[in-house]
């Protein structure tokens, strides 16, 4: 089958089972500095390949050319961030989207760290077929998750992209047969909102442990302001020596930063426009 795949590399392992058993005409992506995840090796890998990478989104002129001019079977979407408008005169389009949650449950573009925000012990991922309304495609395929008090978002990702490989390989052994079998989705739930950023800032006057639990669920959209600019935080450590000071900038991606009982260790990146 001739797919068209976009995301980035939270499922980098379903492009590469693509990549060995199916066409991939070409790669939608994008950029995000506060995702974990972003889209380095899987525009490697198309490259590597001779796969077009594109960072604009598809038009729906090009979504008729791929599926009545170049034999395109199927748009896979897997984490992108862009929803994609289908075109009312074509009747042969499918799309599968991989979502990270147990839809209508967690309806939501940051769906693992919404479930982090409200202490899930259970998520999972959802393979649906593209719909015009976001997440609301009849369902395919679903696995559940079990998070613990260990489990911080970077697992539950993973834990997801294993599962959706999984998923895949089960799918396209009798594509048409689960395609068919597909169910509505019961409920029409509310979506989750991004997680409000008081919840994902750091402060000094938190413990080491509160940082921490912040970082465990929110990982690189955990927030810290330092000389009055925003950055993400994509690495913590923490340490019990007081600093004797608020903040020790010790270049332009590391800084120290004093909590109540001692101190964190901080890789960050500034968060653009954040000032």
């Amino acid at each position: 089958m001739k797919i068209v795949y976009f995301g980035s590399d939270v499922f980098l392992p379903c492009f590469e089972y693509f990549l060995k058993y199916q066409e991939i005409l070409a790669l939608y992506t994008y950029h995000n500095d506060e995702d974990y995840f972003t889209e380095y090796s899987i525009v490697k890998r198309a490259k590597e390949c001779g796969i077009p990478v594109h960072y604009e989104a598809v038009s729906p002129e090009d979504t008729v050319k791929y599926f009545n001019d170049m034999d395109c079977g199927l748009f896979f979407v897997a984490e992108y961030n862009r929803i994609i408008d289908i075109p009312e005169n074509l009747p042969n389009f499918r799309g599968i989207n991989i979502h990270s949650s147990l839809l209508p449950e967690g309806r939501s573009y940051y769906p693992i760290e919404a479930a982090m925000e409200r202490g899930l012990r259970v998520s999972g991922v959802t393979m649906h077929k593209l719909a015009k309304k976001l997440d609301q495609g009849d369902v395919i395929m679903q696995k559940k998750i079990e998070i613990d008090g260990d489990t911080d978002s970077v697992d539950v990702y993973l834990k997801c992209s294993e599962n959706a490989l999984e998923m895949v390989k089960t799918v396209f052994s009798d594509f048409s047969g689960y395609w068919a079998a597909a169910i509505s989705q019961p409920e029409k739930l509310p979506y989750w909102k991004r997680p409000d950023e008081s919840l994902m800032s750091l402060s000094h006057d938190m413990s080491k442990a509160e940082a921490l639990e912040i970082f465990r669920k929110y990982n690189g959209m955990t927030q810290v302001e330092i000389d009055n600019v925003i950055y993400y935080v994509n690495g913590m450590n923490t340490g019990s020596a007081e600093l004797g000071s608020d903040i020790r900038k010790l270049s332009d991606d590391r800084a120290l930063y004093r909590v109540k009982d001692g101190h964190l260790r901080l890789h960050i990146i500034p968060r653009e426009g954040a000032k």
